[in-house]
């Protein structure tokens, strides 16, 4: 039989999506892509397929550019159900309950931070009728509850754990309390979604400080975990209330720690630990709750980040999920094997992730395909005629053809340390002037081989994009993670240093012509980039950037909770006491008169997780040592940018900068 990829999809389904997703039309592209493709809200999201498979759930944007909530009917692709839709919000998140109800938050993409009135939690049947809001999305709806006849919905304190698979209209939910500026989870519940009723389903009081919960998809409680003075410990239920089943310091690892990953269709706990220096994935045994001694999976020169493929229905897991320097698959059932092989010949050059319906019995499966050039692509393919049909792009305004090729490598630092590292090459022949992106965190991996929209930006306006993974970052191993406790400014400064250094010796950076880039700790490492490495870099470009480690444990008012200030930073950031000198000499702020390049600096005024104080004390200080530095504040704008005008005006205004400043012919002051 001749296959046939069907590329784009025929007109009565084209026709139907466009209706609704208006913005979905290809035009031809300008000369030079303009910002706003980058950094704009996706135009399509979030498909899901139905438990039986004969439902696709997608996200899609109307006329009037919201978000809303359609179903496409996956026997007859020409009949498309609108769900949901807001007249002053998105639709986000979306679940099955079970075949036939939907559940889904809200948020408002076109809005900046201080706009924002929360998520809310909101139920559906697959045809738009029964609609139910469950939790409110906002607290002030609590008075007009109590001024009217009432409200069944709940607080918004209350948010979704999971869903569930026992054929009901259920799912579970936590409500969360505040206390000593420390979240904790309390009293899980099952959520009736079409009447709106709770239900306990605890039989003893939780332990204190439970911050995870373990339950199958019948609701029954099988573990919970708790973190309180940086200890993690686990627990399970018993008719007497609870036992301890395990415990080990929370910021370290030690032989016998773990994390939970999930309880498999066939019943098993499969949790993380670090095995031979990366983290791979166990078997938990359930009678002494302790990992198994050899790996389920392990991912050569990575941690393993993924999770099970299952067929719930019959109770078996079908293959592994997981994440390398791209993401991949490992079907252990020899019929899906064969199916990833057949799409992966069709749509070749691309990574192609194949989800299945719940119930391992679906003739459709969906097909997410993507790379590094292109932003994801949306399919479904019939197993039976194997045809392949087009539902749409994330992003029909971004042609893979004008993007970059991002390259992954691993470099070693000057004291012998593996630093994995991706670059991203624009057009032409280097050397090219440079960008050296710094991620957040800093403990967390902050890069893989996906399209990615700062990258291809940069790119596109003719910068190499260098992406180091300093120590500290997380997805490498122990070793690197580690290696990178109590290295802010130091040792994770040198990495990105000799990732530079590497960059230009390969001759793809131009070595007078770089500027480092980050924000949050990446807007951190610019800063102390400039005042360690100034021969490194003509200059820099910092956004809800740490400033001052001492202001991290004084500003109360600050998003960090008392445990991770008192337990978790000690450990990994340095002892507010002990460490004072190292502070004093890591700190940008207690440094600013040895910033000597120009440095646009940007923050946003309800910055909870940084506080605008960082960026207010370091601009004074810069600006009183007559340092080159252009002041950008968003004053409804927390950390990050929420509204598009915002992030799309940013990131021109960072386009600007950089030109000015990596012009071959560029005068860059120097005090």
């Amino acid at each position: 039989m001749r296959l046939v990829l069907r590329w784009p999809t025929g007109l009565a389904l084209a026709a139907a999506l466009l209706a609704l997703h208006a913005v979905g039309a290809e035009t031809p592209l300008p000369a030079e892509v303009p910002a706003a493709a980058f950094f704009e809200a996706e135009a399509m999201s979030e498909p899901v397929l139905s438990p039986e498979g004969d439902g696709l759930a997608i996200l899609l944007r109307n006329k009037s550019g919201r978000r809303v909530l359609a179903v496409l009917d996956t026997s007859d692709l020409h009949k498309i159900t609108l769900v949901a839709a807001f007249g002053d919000a998105d639709v986000v998140d979306v679940h099955w309950v079970n075949d036939k109800r939907i559940i889904f938050r809200s948020w408002r993409e076109d809005s900046s931070a201080v706009d924002q009135r929360g998520s809310g939690l909101y139920a559906v049947d697959r045809d738009g009728s029964a609609m139910r809001e469950l939790i409110m999305p906002q607290w002030p709806r609590l008075v007009a509850a109590a001024k009217g006849a009432g409200s069944r919905s709940l607080t918004p304190d209350h948010v979704l754990l999971r869903t569930l698979n026992d054929g009901s209209d259920d799912v579970l939910i936590k409500q969360g309390i505040f206390r000593h500026r420390e979240t904790e989870a309390y009293a899980p519940m099952r959520l009736d979604t079409r009447s709106g009723e709770v239900h306990s389903v605890l039989t003893a009081h939780p332990p204190e400080h439970a911050f995870g919960w373990l339950f199958d998809a019948q609701a029954h409680l099988l573990a919970v975990e708790t973190l309180y003075q940086g200890e993690q410990a686990l627990f399970t239920p018993t008719d007497e209330g609870w036992q301890e089943r395990s415990r080990f310091p929370a910021y370290a690892s030690i032989p016998g720690g773990f994390d939970i990953q999930q309880l498999g269709a066939d019943g098993r706990i499969y949790v993380t630990r670090y095995d031979h220096g990366e983290a791979a994935l166990f078997l938990l045994d359930p009678t002494t709750f302790r990992p198994a001694a050899q790996p389920v999976v392990a991912v050569d020169g990575f941690d393993f980040n993924g999770h099970l493929i299952e067929d719930s229905r019959h109770g078996r897991v079908l293959g592994v999920r997981f994440v390398s320097d791209a993401e991949g698959t490992v079907w252990l059932d020899p019929e899906l094997k064969s199916l990833q092989d057949k799409i992966d010949a069709r749509l070749h050059g691309l990574i192609n992730i194949v989800d299945l319906a719940d119930c391992g019995c679906a003739n459709r499966v969906l097909v997410t395909s993507y790379s590094d050039r292109q932003p994801p692509l949306y399919f479904l393919y019939d197993r039976t005629d194997q045809s392949l049909v087009s539902i749409g792009a994330s992003r029909p305004a971004i042609q893979a053809a004008k993007m970059a090729r991002t390259d992954f490598y691993r470099i070693r630092s000057r004291d012998g340390q593996q630093i994995p590292l991706y670059v991203t090459r624009p057009s032409g022949k280097g050397p090219w002037p440079t960008v050296v992106l710094v991620h957040g965190g800093p403990f967390l991996r902050g890069w893989s081989g996906a399209w990615d929209p700062e990258s291809q930006f940069l790119a596109s306006r003719g910068y190499l994009v260098v992406k180091p993974e300093f120590r500290g970052s997380a997805g490498y191993g122990i070793k690197l993670y580690e290696s990178g406790f109590k290295q802010w400014g130091l040792a994770a400064q040198d990495d990105i240093a000799d990732a530079t250094v590497w960059a230009a010796a390969q001759g793809l950076a131009d070595r007078g012509r770089t500027c480092i880039a980050g924000a949050s700790y990446g807007g951190y490492a610019t800063l102390m980039g400039l005042v360690r490495y100034p021969d490194l870099y003509r200059c820099g470009v910092a956004w809800a950037a740490v400033a001052d480690i001492d202001m991290m444990y004084d500003i109360w008012w600050s998003d960090a909770s008392d445990e991770w200030k008192g337990y978790g930073m000690p450990v990994m950031v340095g002892d507010k006491v002990k460490d004072a000198a190292q502070f004093a000499a890591t700190s940008p702020l207690k440094l600013a008169s040895h910033i000597q390049r120009p440095l646009l600096l940007a923050h946003g005024g309800i910055d909870a997780r940084v506080p605008i104080a960082h960026a207010y004390a370091l601009r004074d200080a810069l600006q009183a040592a007559h340092a080159p530095v252009t002041w950008i504040e968003y004053p409804e704008e927390a950390h990050g940018w929420y509204e598009p005008t915002t992030r799309i005006g940013f990131y021109e205004q960072m386009e600007k900068f950089l030109a000015a400043n990596l012009a071959a012919d560029a005068n860059v002051p120097r005090h």
